[in-house]
Formats: C-alpha cells, structure tokens, sequence
C-alpha cells in the first residue's frame, strides 16, 4: 500500500503515519516475514520520505536498522540484472558517442541499479523497454508505468540527471548513425 502511494507520488499523513508504526513493530517481531521486493518497496517508499518530503516527513521514518534492511534488499534486486540485447545496443552506441558509461550500476544511495551510468557527472541513461510503460492510450501515445516514474523521480530528487531512451524512439532508427545522434543530443547538453 504504501509503495503504491509513492509510486502515485501521493502523501498522506494520517495513512503514513499508521503504516510507519505497524510496519515498524511488525519489522521488530518478524523481518522475515517481510521478503525481498516487499523490502525494498519499503526502502522506496522510505526513500520518497527522506528525498522528496524532507523535514515534515521524518516522523514516518522506520529506524536506522530497519531502513538498512530495507535497503540491503533493494541492492541485493539490483544485482540479479539481465541485460537485454535493447540495452546492450544502446551501450553499445553510446560507447562511440562518450566514454566511461558504466553498466548496471549500483547506485549506493537509492539501492537502484542504473543500466549506464556516469557516476562523476552523475548521468544515468535508463533503456526503457515494454515493460517500462503502460498500453498505449487511444493516440497512441506510451507513458510510463508506476515503477518506472518512481525510479526516475527518486534518482532526481538523489540529484541524477536521467536519460529515457524509450525502445519505440530506438527501434524508430534505421541506422547506427542515426542512434549515435540521438545518444549525442540526449547527453551532450547534460555534460557540457
């Protein structure tokens, strides 16, 4: 439940601060009882808290020990990655376009893992396959689903500039030309 409303971006005291305590004590009692992704949609709706709410969100916090618990889950989703053959060609290309773009990086302050990312400058490109988005509306237009907004605010608010490389906009390409120059407008006005 809680998830859900910060993947809506939605706060609502009253519920949260009910949530914070019965998930707090049920943690103290059980950890186990909690398993691995519900652990870490806890350690993103804590997350959500502490990054986009700031000061008036504190007292919704679970303690130190069980936001690291939390957290230990989330990093431990973040290294069962499979790189898509999507993905693999973006990197590809962006290889050519700038250098030193890692792969799958885990990002140690939000847990997630970014498919490329240049930590210095702190860039990511997310390569944002079906799964990514909902249906097509009526116009057919895709926006992205829970999950993906999520992400994509959290690594914001962590102070990450996010790049979607949507597949539809990459599969739209004819050439590998024509990728590198996406890449090349997408990041340069990023990196200066």
């Amino acid at each position: 439940t809680v998830w859900a409303y910060a993947a809506a971006n939605r706060c609502l005291p009253l519920l949260f601060a009910d949530c914070s305590r019965v998930i707090s004590d049920s943690l103290a009692q059980d950890p186990a009882r909690w398993g691995v992704e519900a652990r870490a949609q806890l350690h993103q709706w804590q997350l959500k808290l502490f990054l986009e709410r700031g000061a008036e969100a504190q007292q919704y916090l679970l303690s130190n020990s069980q936001r690291q618990l939390c957290c230990d889950a989330m990093q431990a989703q973040g290294t069962q990655v499979t790189i898509s053959r999507l993905q693999r060609s973006v990197a590809d290309s962006l290889a050519t376009v700038r250098y030193g773009f890692k792969e799958e990086y885990l990002e140690p302050r939000t847990g997630y893992s970014l498919d490329l990312a240049l930590p210095s400058s702190r860039v990511a490109v997310e390569v944002d396959g079906p799964s990514h988005f909902l249906l097509p509306d009526g116009r057919g237009v895709r926006k992205p689903n829970g999950p993906t907004l999520l992400k994509r605010r959290l690594l914001a608010a962590a102070g990450w500039r996010v790049i979607s490389v949507p597949f539809y906009e990459w599969d739209g390409f004819a050439t590998a030309n024509g990728q590198q120059t996406y890449l090349e407008r997408a990041v340069a006005p990023l990196l200066g």
